[in-house]
């Protein structure tokens, strides 16, 4: 019997419409320039100012060592994230500096939850994604093909880390919405270099999870998706999603989203947000 997975077609549609509406990816953000090898003991003593400056978070390329030296080590990540937050906080602090250090924090975060390998993983996998949504219209779509294209194996076979990678995703939403604020403080104007593009498909992805109800029975929206994805991953199976969700997503509601409407008016790409809510591009 043919079976039709509209949801799944359309959660993936949402998943290549935001990857590849534009080059920069999360994982682009994580590019080795030439800083040099930073040192923990070094960056946990350091200023903001330097912490910016050695970053490269305003030439749009965060440096892959100074991120991974940061993550490796908590007290390191402890103290810097504390650094950056005073910045952010401090209302005699220049603009510019008040969003770069909110966009390196969202960086240090995501790295630190492995955001990074999942955007590893969906870059290898977008063009298996594009033909796969493109077939019929994306009606025969198999969850599994969706599941094995998305998830690295790490989180896919996993579903206690793929449950807290979920939540840890919807966490972030406080961040994307400072980021937003500092933003609209500024009069709409980005500070010069930032990569406001990947922070905008960044907020698009948290903001997606956090519309997302879990049924009763689950703790967490993290939860709920662990196990259909679990579940899923028997070709016979036919879900019930009131068994793992409260409602049906409203994808059209996130094109209201007060900080998606910032960022993606920021970055040129209000066009593509306005396509999530089923209106013209």
């Amino acid at each position: 019997m043919q079976r039709r997975y509209g949801a799944y077609a359309a959660l993936l549609a949402i998943f290549v419409l935001l990857f590849s509406g534009c080059d920069a990816l999360i994982s682009n953000a994580f590019k080795e320039v030439n800083l040099g090898q930073p040192s923990a003991e070094k960056l946990k003593e350091a200023d903001a100012a330097t912490l910016l400056e050695d970053s490269g978070i305003s030439t749009g390329s965060v440096s892959d060592a100074f991120i991974e030296t940061i993550v490796d080590d908590t007290e390191t990540m402890n103290a810097v994230l504390e650094t950056l937050q005073a910045t952010v906080d401090d209302p005699t602090a220049a603009p510019s500096d008040v969003q770069a250090a909110q966009a390196l924090i969202l960086d240090i975060k995501l790295a630190d939850i492995g955001a990074d390998e999942v955007a590893d993983n969906l870059n290898t996998a977008i063009g298996e994604l594009t033909n796969l949504a493109s077939e019929d219209g994306g009606e025969d779509i198999e969850p599994a093909d969706i599941i094995d294209a998305l998830l690295p194996p790490s989180l896919a076979d996993d579903p206690d880390k793929l449950a807290e990678f979920i939540d840890n995703i919807e966490a972030l939403a406080g961040d994307v919405d400072t980021l937003a604020a500092k933003i609209d403080d500024n009069g709409g104007t980005v500070a010069e270099g930032l990569d406001i593009a990947t922070m905008a498909q960044t907020a698009a992805i948290v903001k997606f999870v956090e519309i997302v109800d879990p049924a009763v029975g689950y703790a967490t929206t993290g939860e709920a998706i662990a196990d259909l994805v679990e579940d899923l991953k028997d070709p016979d199976f036919e879900p019930d999603m009131n068994d793992y969700f409260a409602s049906e997503p409203d994808i059209a509601s996130l094109a209201d989203d007060p900080t998606l409407q910032t960022l993606f008016t920021a970055a040129g790409m209000g066009d593509l947000l306005e396509q999530l809510s089923g209106g013209d591009s």
